[in-house]
């Protein structure tokens, strides 16, 4: 695992989160980008560690589903908790914000995982008769 690799995976995030509060409605775009930016701090420690686990294989891909869900009450929304949004919309929000997570780990490994693929070359495939 490279630093290269990690600060892709902050990249992807914060271009995430810009779409996330475009798309959320504008009186709390502000509100929700800031608590994004906050929660994805808080996690960052994990993120990596999880990024690494998975690049080491340590873990499967399907266990970061479990911990992501384990991290959900780390996300306050303290901004947004001070506006009119009810319970049930920050429970969507966290939702979107683990999935937003889990996607950019997801893309950034499997990119790896075809970056670090042998290549084949052709006169290899010449002599199997693939050609």
């Amino acid at each position: 695992m490279s630093k290269l690799d990690l600060n892709q995976i902050h990249l992807e995030l914060e271009h995430e989160i810009k779409r996330l509060s475009q798309s959320s409605v504008v009186i709390f775009s502000d509100a929700l980008r800031e608590d994004v930016h906050e929660a994805v701090s808080e996690l960052k420690p994990d993120i990596d560690s999880w990024f690494a686990k998975l690049s080491q294989r340590s873990i499967a891909c399907y266990e970061l589903e479990n911990l992501l869900e384990m991290q959900k009450g780390r996300i306050k929304l303290s901004r947004l908790r001070s506006t009119t949004i009810d319970e049930e919309e920050l429970e969507i929000i966290k939702n979107d914000i683990l999935r937003m997570i889990a996607k950019s780990i997801m893309n950034l490994h499997l990119n790896s995982l075809f970056r670090s693929q042998p290549t084949v070359e052709a006169t290899n495939l010449k002599k199997e008769n693939i050609f």
